[in-house]
Formats: C-alpha cells, sequence, structure tokens
C-alpha cells in the first residue's frame, strides 16, 4: 500500500490528473500509479523536475532504481511540507 501512496505524490508532483490507482499524463493517456517505482523512463523525468526544483546543475547519478525512486520520494515529501 505505501507504494502506491508513494506513486501518487509523485503523479501529483508531475502536475498528473490522479483517478483511483490510476493518472492522466501529459499526453492524455491513462497509466497505472506504478510505473515510476519499475521504470526509468518514467523515473527520469521526475528526477529532472527534481534536480530543477532544487536548482541542480548536475543530476546525480543512481545504482538502482530503487535507490532513485526512494530519493524522489523523500524528496516529494520534504517539498511539499516547505511549500
Amino acid at each position: 500500500m505505501k507504494a502506491q501512496e508513494n506513486n501518487k505524490i509523485i503523479a501529483e508532483f508531475m502536475g498528473y490528473r490522479i483517478t483511483d490507482d490510476q493518472f492522466k499524463d501529459e499526453n492524455g493517456f491513462w497509466n497505472d500509479t506504478g510505473v515510476f517505482e519499475t521504470s526509468w523512463d518514467w523515473l527520469m523525468p521526475v528526477i529532472i523536475k527534481m534536480a530543477d526544483a532544487r536548482e541542480d546543475t548536475h543530476y546525480k547519478l543512481y545504482k538502482t532504481i530503487d535507490e532513485a525512486y526512494e530519493e524522489v520520494v523523500e524528496f516529494i515529501n520534504e517539498y511539499n511540507k516547505n511549500k
């Protein structure tokens, strides 16, 4: 259940419209919220937006998608607290 909640906050951070366990991306396609934890194609735009919010000039290298996913979730939770 925790992964589902984390994926929803990622989708919200990315500005996607969320209904139940799906979200609508910028192209108008409905997707399962589980794509962030399993796909670099979906997670990389989040990492880029995260780096932009931090005003980073370099992107961190991650050893695994799990490591990147955990850092994204941690960042978004802190970002949302400070808004």
